[in-house]
């Protein structure tokens, strides 16, 4: 009587035989290193790592894998408003002072960031006390949670949405800013 197999076994019969060319190998490696260099950085803007330690890291790493930690850094600059200034951080350090230009931009768009941030914030509050009061709270104690408050979050998305296009701008040139400071 004839034996019956499983799927992984006639899987393996098929694929008997069959290798990695040098460029799926290489593809393979790339993606690899992408995906580590992304939870890296993520591991870093969560705040599960200093940015000593991200650093450390880069120093430790060579090569494609290198590259692929910088993009990886570079790309998130644009991800998300909360995540911004510890990416401007990590940019200031690991560029140095050799890429003065770059820098100042980088500093330019983070300076015009806050500003507008504290200025929403003072908005908002205001908004959210008059709110209170019209509802019978207020007083000195009273104090609005300004980053809870749901327009808040929309008016800092489309905030955010406004300095997208300059960050997309800087990407090439901090890329190859930091290609040059590779240890």
């Amino acid at each position: 009587m004839a034996e019956i197999k499983s799927s992984i076994e006639l899987a393996m019969e098929r694929t008997k035989g069959l290798t990695f060319t040098e460029e799926e190998r290489q593809r393979l490696q790339e993606d690899k290193e992408r995906r580590l260099a992304q939870a890296i950085v993520s591991q870093y803007l969560r705040g599960e790592m200093t940015l000593e330690e991200l650093q450390r890291k880069r120093l430790q790493t060579t090569g494609s894998a290198l590259l692929a930690l910088d993009r990886a850094l570079v790309e998130s600059l644009n991800m998300s408003p909360e995540t911004f200034p510890l990416v401007v951080e990590a940019l200031e350090r690991l560029l140095g002072k050799g890429h003065r230009a770059i820098l100042q931009k980088l500093r330019d768009i983070s300076m015009e960031w806050g500003q507008l941030l504290q200025k929403q914030r003072r908005k908002i509050k205001t908004e959210l006390r008059e709110e209170l009061a019209r509802r019978g709270v207020g007083g000195s104690a009273v104090v609005p949670y300004v980053e809870g408050s749901t327009v808040w979050k929309k008016n800092v998305e489309e905030l955010f949405a406004r300095f997208r296009h300059r960050l997309l701008e800087l990407q090439g040139p901090i890329g190859k800013a930091l290609e040059s400071c590779q240890p």
